[in-house]
């Protein structure tokens, strides 16, 4: 076991500041158009509650008639058969039908090169303007994003910004990630049941995705570790199958693992299908595991919401994901409309067993996206 440092249980906590997470309405890109085209906007709001609770633009204008098309909008998201998928690319859909935009959608499914086909599809289509997340980092797609520019095509970077594009929907994701590793010390803090003298943990990480995947993780490696003394084992995993897979070999290695933190929902979703295993087969004490991931997929959500009979899901870093689809459409719209091209920064809320009410009110909000 690793050297460790402690005064009291951990040693010195982390102590970097919980900031109150921000979400936005519609209001929020109405500013953006104000702004110059290498501006940033932060999205906010009174309160998450509020924020939750509050019916989106894309719901409540959807009766209106179709106008006359505009142009085409396409999005490759990368990674459709994610959970948080429909509920991005629905709302999305719809507020650009609404705006008299035609909308396209990619389908690579976790292929990289397939993304840049779809890509491809989109500019011999001729579409107006792209939004993508680019799978493996910007470079891979830096000759299809040049054919794009030379045809005129706005380019929209999701999750990641794209050189020589006209502006992005990003993530505070490192603020984000703080977030999750200080919940993390709090719980090993004040509720783990375990021994601290033996306590382990793993980490799921995605490198291939370039800055945007490694600012969710570095920071939560560094804060633990420093915390505790204790490094992660680590396995690449986005996906639940993957983080079930990676979580059982962990355990057969040791099986007293006490923490999986995951990249995103999905694999730490599998992750806790593995100690829910652990749990009934073995009697495993449930106080000595914690799993946390971020994103706000509805799987963890439900979880947090009630769900979780043992409380092991402990953490989602979530997006509000229907307002951010609604972005994935505003942006471009408003750029193809003669606005000056600004990029959002959104940032996350931290959902914990205790904010089950606010876990629900986010999940009904999704509803019809899931139907």
């Amino acid at each position: 076991m690793s050297q460790r440092n402690r005064a009291g249980r951990f040693g010195k906590r982390w102590q970097g500041p919980l900031k109150i997470v921000l979400l936005f309405g519609a209001f929020a890109l109405v500013a953006a158009a104000c702004g110059t085209s290498d501006d940033t906007t932060t999205t906010t709001a009174a309160t998450a509650t509020t924020a939750a609770t509050t019916t989106t633009a894309a719901t409540t204008t959807t009766t209106k008639p179709k106008i006359e098309s505009l142009g085409t909008i396409a999005f490759s998201y990368g990674a459709e058969q994610s959970g948080i998928y429909p509920i991005v690319a629905d709302p999305a859909r719809i507020e650009a039908e609404r705006r008299g935009y035609d909308w396209l959608e990619g389908s690579a499914n976790g292929d990289c090169d397939k993304q840049v086909q779809d890509i491809e599809g989109f500019i011999a289509a001729g579409v107006d303007a792209i939004v993508f997340l680019p799978l493996c980092g910007v470079e891979p797609y830096e000759p299809v994003v040049q054919q794009a520019k030379d045809a005129g095509i706005v380019i929209v970077g999701y999750s990641t910004a794209i050189p020589g594009g006209d502006s992005s929907i990003v993530y505070a994701n490192v603020d984000g990630a703080r977030e999750v590793a200080a919940e993390a010390l709090r719980w090993l803090e004040e509720d783990f049941t375990g021994d601290p003298d033996t306590f382990s943990w793993a980490l799921f990480t995605f490198d291939q995705c370039g800055v945007a995947c490694t600012d969710r993780t570095d920071p939560i490696r560094q804060i633990i570790t420093d915390a505790t003394g204790v490094e992660p084992v680590e396995a690449e995993s986005v996906a639940e199958d993957t983080g079930l897979e990676a979580t059982e070999t962990f355990l057969q290695a040791d099986p007293g693992l006490n923490m999986v933190i995951g990249i995103n929902d999905a694999g730490a979703l599998g992750a806790y299908q593995a100690f829910v295993v652990q749990i009934e087969s073995d009697g495993r004490d449930p106080g000595e595991i914690f799993v946390a991931g971020m994103d706000g997929q509805n799987e963890a959500l439900e979880l947090l919401a009630g769900d979780d009979q043992y409380g092991i899901y402990r953490v989602s870093g979530a997006l509000i994901l229907d307002q951010l689809g609604k972005a994935v459409a505003d942006l471009p719209a408003n750029i193809l409309e003669g606005q000056p091209p600004t990029s959002l920064v959104l940032n996350y809320v931290i959902l914990t067993p205790t904010d089950a009410a606010l876990a629900q009110q986010i999940l009904d909000n999704y509803q019809e996206f899931l139907e």
